[in-house]
């Protein structure tokens, strides 16, 4: 069974863009070699040699069938944690969520963008925004890891 008929079994996630294809193709474009300051510039950057090449595949995926897009709509409640609405965000199913990580849920009949902290009563599910309450799943309430966030993208031209 592919990983997208196991998908369609459950109600698809709003705002799922596609799984990653089985086969990866190559793009891989030059990769300066210095990082952009967000400060200051320094004068030993005027010069550089040459660099490497990034693949945005081959960085951002790990395990192609277990690996899914969807678009964050998310208001501001993961605002703190770096996840705006409308972001790209790579989701990876084959991960096993632990403390902390940012992750994708499927619980009461909706899917979710929250982080995962496991307590020693029970579970929480935080907001990354002070003013967005913290869910408490209790053991009677059905929740389902439906993967764990790997990368957000975020176009910056003209939003």
């Amino acid at each position: 069974m592919s990983a997208t008929s196991a998908l369609l079994r459950k109600p698809v996630p709003p705002g799922l863009v596609a799984a990653s294809r089985l086969t990866l193709s190559r793009m891989p474009l030059p990769l300066l070699p210095t990082r952009a300051t967000c400060g200051f510039p320094s004068p030993a950057e005027d010069f550089y040699g040459e660099g490497d090449d990034l693949d945005l595949n081959e960085r951002v995926i790990t395990n192609p069938p277990a690996t899914f897009f969807v678009e964050a709509d998310t208001g501001t409640s993961m605002v703190d944690f770096g996840i705006f609405p409308g972001d790209a965000l790579v989701v990876d199913r084959s991960l096993t969520a632990k403390h902390g990580d940012i992750v994708m849920v499927l619980w009461q009949g909706g899917y979710m963008i929250k982080q995962w902290c496991p307590t020693a009563d029970g579970l929480q599910l935080r907001s990354g925004n002070q003013e967005t309450a913290t869910i408490h799943v209790g053991p009677e309430d059905e929740l389902e890891v439906w993967g764990v966030v790997t990368w957000s993208f975020r176009k910056q031209f003209r939003r």
